[in-house]
Order: C-alpha cells, then sequence, then structure tokens
C-alpha cells in the first residue's frame, strides 16, 4: 500500500485495537518499524495526536475519525471467491492463499470477531468441497490474474458440440456462475465478438502482455439479460408450461435466473410463463420433470416435443 493508504490504514487500526505496537503494524502494513515511527509524527503533524504509552502501544487521544481500509484488487477477489476455491486454499503456496491472509488480518483488525463467532463460521459450511484439480485451479488463477490485470489470455478451449480444440486469443470481461459451473465472457479473436466459455473447457491458458478494454456499449447485465441458462439461442421465445399438482411446489420454491410467472391453479397445478432468449436449455430443464409438466404454448415447439415423444414411445416399446 502507499503512504497514504498506510496512514489511514494505521488511524483505523489504532482506533479498532488500541494497544497495538509498532512492530504490530509494521507486519500487517509491509513495512518497516522505522517507517512506522514517521508515520506517527507525520499523523501528529496533521493534528491528529497518537499517544505511545510505554510498552503497552499506541493509542489516539481525539478518537472522532472513522475511516475505511481498502483492499486490493486481488484481496477483494480472493475473499469473494473463498468458498469456492476453499480447497486449494489449503495448499501451501496457492497463488491466493497470501493475498487472502493479507485480507483478512486487515478485516479482523477493524472488526471485533469474538471466539463465539469464529467457532459458528466454522460450523457453517455453505459450499461442498469441490475435488482436487490441479489444472482447473491454475486455469482458474490464470483467468483471475487476467481479469485483474486486464490482460488477453492465449489459451487452448474444446468447443463441445464440434469437438474441436481451437487456440484463441480472449478478452476475460467477466466470470459468471450458472448451474453448478461458472463461465468466462469475454471477446473472442478468433470470432470477432463476445462469447461464452465454460471453465472445465479450458486446456490451457497463458496471459499475454497486451490490455484490453470492455467496450462502453456492452453492459453485463443486458448480456444475460432472459436467458434460461448461459446460452442465447438468438431470438425471444415465450413458453408456457402447465406443471401438475405433485411437482408444483418444486418448481414455486425453485431460483431462476430468468423470472417466470407463476400462475396456480384450481386443481392444484401451476401455470409457468417465461420469455427467454434461451429455448434450448429451457426445454432441457422442463423435459427433466417428465409427464409433470406439459408444454403448452408456443406450438412449433410443442409438435417437436410431440415427435421426440413419439421416438421415445417406440423405443421403449421394443422388445429386448
Amino acid at each position: 500500500m502507499d503512504k497514504t493508504q498506510r496512514l489511514f490504514f494505521i488511524v483505523t487500526t489504532i482506533q479498532q485495537r488500541p494497544g497495538i505496537t509498532a512492530p504490530e503494524l509494521a507486519q500487517l502494513t509491509g513495512t518497516s518499524v522505522r517507517s512506522i515511527y514517521r508515520d506517527i509524527k507525520d499523523l501528529d503533524k496533521c493534528g491528529i495526536q497518537v499517544l505511545l504509552q510505554g510498552n503497552k502501544g499506541y493509542y489516539i487521544i481525539d478518537n472522532h475519525i472513522q475511516t475505511q481500509g481498502k483492499l486490493g484488487a486481488e484481496e477483494y477477489l480472493a475473499i469473494s471467491l473463498y468458498p469456492m476455491l476453499a480447497s486449494p486454499f489449503k495448499t501451501k503456496g496457492h497463488p491466493f492463499q497470501k493475498s487472502f491472509q493479507s485480507a483478512m488480518k486487515k478485516i479482523l483488525t477493524r472488526f471485533r470477531v469474538n471466539d463465539d463467532l469464529l467457532h459458528l463460521s466454522k460450523r457453517i459450511r455453505i459450499h461442498t468441497e469441490p475435488a482436487a484439480n490441479a489444472d482447473q485451479d491454475l486455469i482458474m488463477q490464470r483467468i483471475i490474474e487476467a481479469i485483474v490485470q486486464d490482460v488477453t489470455i492465449s489459451c487452448a478451449y474444446y468447443t463441445m458440440s464440434r469437438e474441436d480444440l481451437t487456440r484463441r486469443m480472449i478478452d476475460p470481461y467477466y466470470l459468471v456462475p450458472r448451474a453448478g459451473h461458472l463461465y468466462l465472457i469475454g471477446f473472442c479473436h478468433l470470432r470477432g465478438e463476445v462469447l461464452t466459455f465454460r471453465l472445465n473447457r479450458f486446456h490451457s491458458i497463458e496471459l499475454t502482455h497486451k490490455k484490453f478494454f470492455i467496450e462502453d456499449d456492452f453492459q453485463i447485465d443486458a448480456y444475460l439479460d432472459k436467458l434460461w441458462g448461459i446460452k442465447a439461442d438468438g431470438r425471444e421465445t415465450t413458453f408456457t408450461v402447465r406443471f401438475s399438482r405433485d411437482v408444483a411446489r418444486y418448481i414455486k420454491e425453485h431460483r431462476y435466473d430468468s423470472k417466470p410467472q407463476l400462475e396456480d391453479l384450481a386443481d392444484g397445478s401451476l401455470l409457468l410463463r417465461v420469455t427467454t432468449r434461451g429455448a434450448e436449455e429451457f426445454l432441457r430443464w422442463m423435459k427433466q420433470y417428465g409427464k409433470d409438466a406439459e408444454l403448452l404454448e408456443p406450438a412449433e415447439y410443442r409438435r417437436q416435443l410431440l415427435e421426440e415423444y413419439r421416438i421415445l414411445a417406440d423405443m421403449y416399446g421394443q422388445q429386448k
């Protein structure tokens, strides 16, 4: 941190931890004890009176300044992504481990966290622990580094639909979670447009020295608007589906990225209406409910489902 940030950090830290010593401040700020002594003198020149009581540490005489510390970009990302990256962080030498520890020191310095809260935080574990995958951990790390630095990545990416591995240059814009997977949204130099890439389909990633800027006319909320999952089909389609009473309560409790309209019917069934640019993903989701989901509109997709179900009926009607 630069000197201005360090001075604010020292003031707020002494406020929250009266009695903190110069060596402790030096460790938290990554500087020397001698620099801390100079900083204390500079604060005194600015009218902030810091008192040293023997070996008991520093105290601020007029405790009225309420300033906030500033986290670095990597520290912020380390905290934000910790639940997802908890398993890799446990490994010594992980690139974000030091950033996470540094950020947590700053946070815990400013807020009083008692033993009960610390114990409670260990008992509540929202995220399941991911399976160890060193290659994917490295890919995640490099994508985050590229986003922090705003640099283009050079990568090998596997396109599932074409069963094709291609070399690409991508400007990484956003990292977005959808349905248990992480997706990178960025400008693909190969295709000349903004595309969506699933993280586990990257085979290799290298950072370049080429800086990029997100175009002013690109809005992530507009890009994701009316997507049922993550894939856009190019046009908006309005679906109407009737779900039986047996599954209606599950449909209502589900959390959706798009916002469907839900209508309770007299017989206990449920009507769902939604306009989406992701018809394929919506139909795939709907079909998991089998006979408990009837597509009412549009007619073209109803006919398409009829043909699929006829094929399935013939398949299961054959004697084996």
